[in-house]
């Protein structure tokens, strides 16, 4: 089985970082362990994080509560299917996320996708399958790796929390995707960890914490 994060693991963790990293010890003094944000491996995860894609998580949320709401308490892939492209854009959905989501959602249906497979993949081939859908590519995965499935080790490149995170940091440009993965490599086997600490620290200037869910 691939290695996941446990809550009890966190503090190991960010202690380890923080005597390897000293501006992540300077984070760990001020703040703490960041939260352990943990969603649940499923289909509706799958959406929630499609709908976070390039807008606010506020936003997200407002929308992913609206469907929730419309498939009775529960996103499913039969409900989403149901329900269709036309009562998702009523919904809040653009029309590219209402078309990615009744195609997941299709596919979940037909088998031809298992989200409940993903646990038990590697990181590698978890990420290959969630990029082979519709709509999803290397930031969705990672995110879905990084919440749902608790990998230790996962980088979200091109999460902007993350980038510009990075670079209240320790001061750095971090907008060349080289020179963020050569600042975290020191992290290995705890870059979705470093990730969460400066998630933690970029919400935190903003007085936005509690925005993140999981």
């Amino acid at each position: 089985m691939p290695v996941t994060l446990k809550a009890s693991d966190l503090k190991a963790a960010t202690q380890h970082l923080a005597e390897i990293d000293a501006a992540l010890g300077d984070v760990l003094k001020r703040l703490g362990p960041p939260p352990m944000w943990k969603r649940p491996a499923t289909f509706s995860t799958l959406v929630h994080v499609l709908l976070e894609q390039q807008v606010s998580l506020v936003s997200a949320k407002a929308t992913f509560k609206r469907l929730n709401a419309a498939c009775g308490g529960r996103v499913t892939a039969p409900r989403v299917e149901e329900l269709g492209q036309d009562a998702l854009r009523e919904l809040g959905f653009t029309r590219q996320k209402a078309r990615y989501a009744t195609v997941l959602a299709a596919d979940t249906v037909a088998g031809r996708f298992q989200v409940g497979a993903l646990r038990h993949l590697p990181d590698d081939e978890a990420m290959s399958q969630i990029t082979g859908c519709l709509g999803f590519g290397v930031w969705s995965a990672n995110v879905f790796l990084l919440l749902a499935l608790a990998r230790p080790d996962v980088l979200p490149m091109g999460d902007l929390a993350l980038v510009k995170g990075m670079q209240e940091l320790d001061g750095g440009n971090y907008e060349e995707p080289e020179v963020l993965l050569s600042r975290a490599e020191r992290w290995r086997p705890y870059r979705g960890v470093a990730t969460r600490m400066i998630w933690q620290l970029y919400l935190t200037n903003r007085n936005r914490l509690g925005e993140m869910s999981g």
